[in-house]
């Protein structure tokens, strides 16, 4: 299909949020009423579309899908993935993304949206967490505790003193290593930043996507 060459051309270049437009604009310019069956790279579409975090055409896209493109192993696993995101479940996503072996333009696109999603955490993190453990930013960012230890020391983030990590494991609660912090912090503010009240609404949503 003449549109793959686009995509590819897309992801090759690292435009990854163009990829789902340029498949909606193939879909609905089509003359073919089976356009979404047989050769249509329906997970790509899918993910694509999670990649942007357009997660309500994610999920309309699956619903038009006819039952032959609902069985591929790869459209399931990208559909999987879609439930994670749906519900914010961040680890959930990753889960997802490191369970299927991705293939095809779909692999390049799951890597790039493993990158946003850490990133994404990361900026949570910083927002919502005066003190996190080491094994607790491992799973939100999807990778080992060394290389959690890693991305933290790269935004300045440094281990806690003895009476910071013992304030850090009491407010986690009964059990929590009380050595095993890190201090999350904070970049300096921005010129032109928003005002405290949007701020601290900004806070609460980003505390209900990490719960």
């Amino acid at each position: 299909m003449a549109v793959l060459e686009r995509v590819n051309t897309a992801l090759a270049a690292g435009n990854f949020g163009s990829v789902a437009g340029l498949l909606e604009e193939a879909e609905l310019s089509s003359p073919s009423a089976s356009v979404l069956d047989d050769d249509w790279p329906v997970a790509l579409h899918m993910l694509a579309h999670v990649y942007n975090g357009d997660l309500a055409d994610a999920r309309l896209l699956y619903k038009r899908l006819p039952d032959s493109a609902k069985a591929d192993p790869q459209v399931q696993a990208a559909w999987r993935l879609l439930q994670f995101a749906w519900q914010g479940s961040g680890e959930g996503v990753w889960r997802s993304l490191r369970a299927y072996p991705w293939s095809g333009p779909a692999e390049a696109l799951a890597e790039a949206l493993g990158e946003r999603l850490r990133a994404r955490q990361l900026d949570l993190v910083t927002a919502a967490y005066s003190h996190i453990s080491p094994a607790r930013l491992a799973a939100l960012a999807g990778c080992s505790e060394a290389d959690a230890a890693a991305l933290a020391a790269a935004r300045g983030w440094r281990p806690c003193g003895a009476e910071g990590a013992e304030g850090a494991a009491a407010a986690a609660g009964a059990g929590a290593d009380a050595g095993a912090f890190l201090e999350v912090v904070p970049p300096p503010p921005a010129r032109g930043e928003v005002d405290s009240l949007a701020s601290l609404e900004q806070l609460s949503v980003y505390m209900m996507q990490l719960e």
